[in-house]
């Protein structure tokens, strides 16, 4: 008798299910790991991964099990936040009605980029190195370190793979994510970016190198640092949205009042309905009185032709003197 664990036929690729198989009869296997005999997520698997990412379990199927061929294709662990699925509102779903309500992205830190990239590599018998990161300023001068303390207009970063370069240019305008700052009304730079610029955008082109030297493995997953932008995005819609639903609270709309445009001096504009202005040229509003009406003289109502006003008449006084006695006869 074979007292041998039978091998499964088709084992699931990355250290996810290499971590199951070699688990010992002490420790036993873990529950939520994933096994080489599944082709989606269990129930107690979607409920671990819906602590993780509460977003997750308003996922639709069929974004789960893309979350779950990325997570067997790239061999990292989503229950060690090694790979996550991350779902974001779609701001175009509300001017179409075809557009689905949230997008979702496939994410990574950068050390996840570079374990599949490696691997990869190591299976095509290849090696994965680097070239010398420069930096550029906003005149288009290189730097190899770069020290200043304004930020870098864009950084390269090459990756090799094998007798292959791949270069990336990671732009600052392109993924430097800026916040609507309400306190000074104005945009301002994420924190994370303003503390450590340089290291931020290396990161963002050292992703798009990797993805370069490795499509098969990495297509499809991006960095956190990728999209961050997006993330910041995704504020000011919400930002926006919020403003438009108390404008419409309040009735006004885009700085409009119901019914015609108001412009700066409290007026309606030309753009305002010819209905409304016909009804603000019968009735002009009242002047305000800068001083207090005074009442025209009786000379100077003669002359201007105004009825003085009538006055009031005046109680018969009562006689102080006595009266006469009649003549005696």
């Amino acid at each position: 008798m074979n007292d041998q664990q039978p091998t499964e036929t088709q084992p699931l690729e990355g250290t996810v299910v290499q971590a199951a198989q070699k688990a010992t009869p002490a420790t036993g296997a873990s529950a939520i790991v994933l096994r080489a005999d599944q082709d989606e997520f269990d129930h107690k698997q979607l409920s671990t991964l819906a602590l993780i990412s509460p977003g997750l379990a308003a996922a639709p199927r069929g974004h789960l099990a893309m979350f779950f061929h990325y997570c067997v294709r790239t061999g990292l662990d989503p229950f060690a936040r090694q790979i996550y699925m991350i779902g974001r509102t779609n701001w175009k779903a509300a001017e179409n009605p075809d557009e689905p309500d949230k997008t979702w992205t496939i994410q990574t830190g950068i050390d996840g980029f570079r374990t599949v990239a490696h691997r990869a590599a190591a299976k095509a018998e290849e090696s994965i190195s680097y070239e010398d990161t420069v930096y550029y300023d906003s005149e288009g001068k290189a730097h190899e370190v770069w020290l200043s303390k304004a930020y870098p207009a864009a950084v390269k970063v090459t990756v090799l793979r094998g007798a292959a370069r791949f270069p990336f240019v990671a732009r600052w305008d392109e993924f430097a994510p800026t916040y609507y700052d309400r306190k000074n009304s104005t945009y301002v730079v994420a924190k994370m970016w303003q503390q450590m610029p340089a290291h931020m955008l290396r990161k963002c082109a050292e992703a798009g190198s990797l993805r370069m030297a490795a499509p098969q493995d990495l297509s499809g997953v991006y960095v956190d640092e990728e999209m961050e932008q997006v993330d910041a995005e995704a504020v000011a819609g919400v930002a926006e949205d919020a403003a438009q639903r108390l404008r419409a609270a309040a009735g006004l709309e885009g700085g409009e009042q119901e019914g015609g445009a108001i412009d700066g001096t409290g007026e309606e504009s030309a753009d305002a309905p010819a209905d409304r202005k016909e009804r603000a040229k019968e009735k002009p509003a009242p002047k305000k009185r800068t001083q207090p009406r005074q009442e025209p003289e009786p000379a100077q109502a003669e002359e201007t032709g105004a009825n003085p006003p009538a006055r009031k008449r005046a109680a018969p006084r009562k006689r102080t003197t006595p009266a006469k006695a009649p003549a005696a006869s």
